[in-house]
């Protein structure tokens, strides 16, 4: 079934319970007056209610006990698609430029995932193995010292040169605000809106990363470097050509609402680094394509947080 954004606006009375989650409730758009016309034409609506059929569909949708979105941004396509939980039953809605495509799913997710072949890696190596919880500032910085390295890794690729990736507290700062636009760091606080830590802050989170084992002191002195696994993982991940976005959604008591996000970046078949928000800032992870389709599944599969737990 596909709804139109106003068609979707002109059916929100036709339920008796709705909540913040559902589509009827958070996509309102001006109506034409021709809403009822053309949803009686895909006989969805009739004699001024929903038809038996367009009942059953919809009415899951409008006030689900879970919800979950995925959207997949590439350089040639975006893929955005919800799932919504209500009564052990799981509905698929996509979007398609204009308004929602809704299809019940028989089970779970994994018929979204069967036709993310063509945009998302299945391999189950990845080139280096990070797994670190770090604050939303101390975050910053540990991408700033891995930009830095991107940046000089890549253009020792364009001159043939050798590289140096050994860096100064000052590098460090500079490249944090850069707005490098490629940069890790750049595309983390943009997409999750952090901000930048404070200027007196810096030496305190390089001492971080030092403690936390992401950097170390080098040979030369005043000057940093990062630990094996960082470096590897810098020197491999030049330029992500996918961005992943997984956020989930779950009523948790009267007009409350529980949430969570991650922010998957995608360099090749084998380099994907993953932020989910935390209490403590980000867990940050390195993923397999059979890691990033798994977590895709279980996002999109509407698990109950508190299950979870």
């Amino acid at each position: 079934m596909h709804l139109t954004p106003t068609e979707i606006t002109f059916l929100a009375d036709s339920f008796a319970k709705t909540n913040p989650m559902s589509p009827f409730v958070n996509n309102k758009k001006e109506l034409t007056g021709t809403e009822a016309q053309t949803l009686e034409e895909k006989g969805i609506f009739q004699n001024g209610k929903l038809t038996e059929e367009a009942a059953r569909l919809l009415l899951p949708l409008s006030a689900p006990e879970r919800c979950a979105r995925m959207i997949v941004q590439k350089p040639f396509a975006m893929l955005e698609k919800y799932t919504y939980a209500s009564a052990n039953k799981l509905t698929l809605g996509e979007s398609n430029g204009n308004g929602l495509v809704i299809t019940p799913l028989e089970g779970d997710s994994q018929p979204v995932l069967d036709v993310m072949g063509d945009f998302l890696s299945a391999a189950s190596i990845k080139n280096a193995d990070l797994h670190i919880t770090l604050s939303a500032p101390a975050t910053l910085m540990l991408l700033a010292c891995i930009d830095l390295c991107r940046t000089r890794a890549m253009n020792a690729y364009l001159t043939g040169q050798g590289v140096d990736l050994h860096f100064s507290q000052e590098e460090v700062i500079t490249q944090l605000t850069s707005r490098f636009i490629n940069g890790l760091v750049y595309g983390l606080a943009g997409n999750c809106g952090v901000e930048m830590p404070q200027a007196e802050t810096l030496p305190g989170l390089l001492a971080v990363l030092e403690e936390k084992g992401c950097i170390k002191a080098a040979e030369v002195e005043g000057k940093w470097q990062l630990t094996s696994d960082y470096l590897l993982f810098a020197r491999n991940f030049l330029l992500y050509d996918s961005l992943v976005l997984l956020e989930a959604f779950e009523l948790t008591g009267e007009n409350r609402m529980g949430a969570s996000l991650e922010l998957i970046f995608c360099a090749g078949m084998y380099d994907n680094i993953s932020f989910s928000m935390s209490p403590e800032g980000f867990e940050i992870e390195t993923l397999s394509g059979a890691d990033l389709r798994a977590r895709i599944k279980e996002t999109l599969d509407c698990p109950s947080f508190a299950a979870q737990a």
